[in-house]
């Protein structure tokens, strides 16, 4: 009877899907500028960030399930008494394979937390509170985004080529946002509602050369009454000079329609060229783990959370990448964006500089330490006619433990 049971169970462990997961947590210590919609004595403002994670990933012949966990505490100490803001996060994604070249792809994603501000106004003092004064004993500011999408991926039977689609349904921003249109000062975002279509195929016409394209397009409805639709389709090419250092031009067209909160107004069009540029190439940095970097400039329609408007912007980045041992790592970012329009937003302009770095403690293999850097400069006519200058440094400890089989 022992050889039978002990045949049984190892069947049935091998059977059994293969199951990995991994847990983190991590503690940052934070200095940052005071948020535009945060009241505050004190121009720096210090918190301290609790976050544990958790990551799930399923697997078998056909059914490939990923699921990750991850609430976030920040008690603040930006108020006369500290407070607890709490967002959680979830994402769950199911990939199903019908056969060999064909799978079904389903997506959600969900962001919700909680403010404790005392107002939610912004530079320009102009409150927009999310639940009317008085109407409950907290003056809460709730915010959600949540995405559910279903797709597809298939080469329709021909050789190096992928395509894969989406349509999904989206909201973002505050659970209960501003009704009226926003004014200058007010740096509270309307809710957005939108469908969401994405399709993209990928084909290597030859071992250095790929033919690339895109179809992008949403319908966007604000919480204000303005109503914005864009679709973006874009040809394009991506030629590898070497395993390392590649190069990719899209150019196609974008039209928008932007429908007016007034009966008696007309809808205005948008029509415009869109061009983007991507080249990944490392830089000599380092013996063993060179540096990576990806250089990007794009030209494309931009729909404004603030005022709500379509308008065409173009913007350039540049992303720096190291990667050592036992995923130490370091990142940087810098980007900035300008309109190209002559309407309320020709003035506008937006700069951004990131980096974090990664790196193991001796003598563990759990434990790395943390830091974090962002510097933003924002121009806008909404915020006011003066640019908003905002930083957030921190440095933390994580932790982390992974287990399972594949």
């Amino acid at each position: 009877m022992a050889l039978p049971a002990l045949a049984l169970g190892w069947l049935l462990v091998a059977s059994a899907p293969a199951v990995k997961y991994k847990a983190s947590a991590r503690v940052e210590s934070v200095a940052r500028t005071k948020l535009l919609t945060e009241t505050s004595a004190s121009p720096v403002v210090t918190d301290l960030m609790l976050v544990p994670r958790f990551e799930g990933y399923l697997y078998t012949n056909r059914l490939d399930v990923k699921l990750i966990y991850e609430p976030q505490f920040l008690i603040r100490q930006s108020f006369i008494k500290p407070s607890l803001e709490i967002l959680q996060s979830v994402y769950t994604r199911a990939d199903y394979k019908l056969r060999r070249d064909f799978s079904l792809i389903a997506v959600h994603t969900t962001t919700f937390g909680a403010f404790p501000f005392e107002d939610y106004a912004g530079v320009g003092k102009i409150g927009l509170p999310a639940t009317p004064v008085g109407a409950t004993s907290r003056t809460d500011s709730a915010y959600v985004y949540t995405e559910t999408a279903a797709g597809f991926w298939t080469s329709l039977g021909i050789k190096r080529l992928s395509v894969a689609g989406t349509l999904g349904w989206v909201v973002n921003g505050l659970l209960e946002g501003p009704v009226r249109p926003l004014r200058r000062g007010s740096a509270a975002y309307p809710q957005q509602r939108y469908p969401e279509l994405r399709l993209q195929s990928f084909y290597g016409a030859t071992r250095r050369d790929y033919f690339t394209l895109s179809l992008y397009g949403r319908d966007v409805e604000f919480s204000t009454g303005n109503r914005d639709s864009v679709l973006q389709f874009a040809p394009g090419i991506q030629h590898q000079f070497t395993p390392l250092v590649d190069l990719s031009l899209e150019s196609g067209i974008a039209v928008g329609r932007v429908y007016p909160r007034r009966p008696d107004e007309l809808p205005t069009h948008l029509a415009m060229p869109t061009l983007e540029a991507t080249l990944n190439t490392p830089i000599p940095l380092g013996n063993h783990w060179p540096v990576k970097a990806k250089v990007r400039a794009r030209y494309l329609p931009y729909m404004d959370p603030l005022s709500t408007k379509l308008i065409p912007r173009a913007d350039a980045g540049l992303e720096l990448e190291w990667k050592g041992r036992r995923e130490a790592k370091v990142l940087a970012k810098l980007r900035y964006a300008h309109p190209f329009t002559t309407g309320v937003h020709r003035d506008d302009a937006e700069a951004r500089a990131e980096v974090e770095a990664l790196w193991p403690l001796p003598f563990s293999r759990y434990f790395f330490a943390q830091g974090k850097g962002v510097y933003t400069w924002t121009k806008h006519v909404v915020i006011g006619s003066q640019p908003a200058v905002q930083w957030y440094t921190s440095v933390g400890l994580v932790v982390r433990y992974d287990r399972g089989r594949l």
